[in-house]
């Protein structure tokens, strides 16, 4: 201790740079065809053009569509060097999984070796990712994410191990997804993502560190006109993804694809 003042830089910023793409959403109905079919029932007497008595279910259908499409591309996106119309959403910028890939290829984080993950090993393959969490990150809570086969696999191996199902109680919370983690403070999840498929990759990071960018969220809603006997429906949004603090102990994956 001095009664100078020595101060010193205890905080620097990092920017880290998340890119969003711009696509789009376009397709077109002419009611009138529903005609040909029995459908044509449920239209109103006359010839109105505009007349689509199945919009709000198509709609709908379309709209799930659209956000499994967006969880996907989230996880496993890759963008194509030279993107072209007609590419997927996925084509069109690096998805975490792809930017996991890139950080161990930098050596910016270094994989957990695991190995493949069976029902017999995956308690004890966490438990060895879990090693490697920074303590505070312990303390705080992380979320454990993985795919829905693997999710499976620990259920199956906890509840063959300790007979008890590991997502019994939990379940019954209203609103509740995944599994409290063994280990730690009970704040951090086990939680099956979707879009990741069949990958084998284990992930351990806060959720907040998994960034995804957009304009507006309310871009992802489809404008409509009608143009003669054709009704077009589009929507343009950008959208991107990001993992913002890729180091060890706060980034901890495992070396499986």
């Amino acid at each position: 201790w001095g009664k100078s003042f020595d101060p010193t830089d205890v905080a620097a910023l990092k920017p880290r740079k998340l890119k969003t793409v711009l696509n789009k959403v376009d397709f077109a109905i002419v009611p009138q065809d529903y005609e040909k079919s029995y459908l044509g029932q449920f239209r109103k007497k006359g010839q109105k053009p505009g007349d689509w008595p199945f919009q709000a279910y198509v709609m709908d259908k379309t709209m799930k569509k659209l956000n499994t499409e967006f969880e996907v591309a989230s996880w496993q996106a890759v963008e194509e060097a030279a993107p072209s119309a007609g590419d997927f959403l996925r084509q069109t910028f690096d998805g975490f999984l792809q930017i996991i890939k890139n950080a161990i290829t930098s050596a910016a984080i270094t994989p957990v070796a695991t190995g493949a993950i069976t029902e017999a090993n995956i308690i004890a393959k966490l438990r060895d990712m879990w090693e490697v969490v920074g303590i505070p990150y312990k303390e705080g809570g992380v979320d454990i994410l993985m795919s829905y086969t693997n999710y499976d696999k620990y259920r199956k191996a906890y509840k063959d191990a300790y007979k008890i199902d590991p997502a019994f109680t939990m379940i019954n919370a209203s609103g509740y997804k995944g599994i409290v983690f063994e280990l730690g403070e009970g704040n951090t999840t086990i939680i099956p993502a979707a879009g990741m498929g069949s990958s084998n990759r284990i992930v351990i990071t806060p959720r907040e560190n998994l960034a995804i960018g957009v304009d507006d969220p309310a871009d992802v809603m489809f404008n409509v006109e009608a143009d003669k006997r054709e009704l077009h429906f589009w929507m343009d949004f950008r959208m991107g993804a990001q993992i913002l603090l890729q180091k060890d102990g706060v980034l901890v994956v495992n070396d499986q694809l």
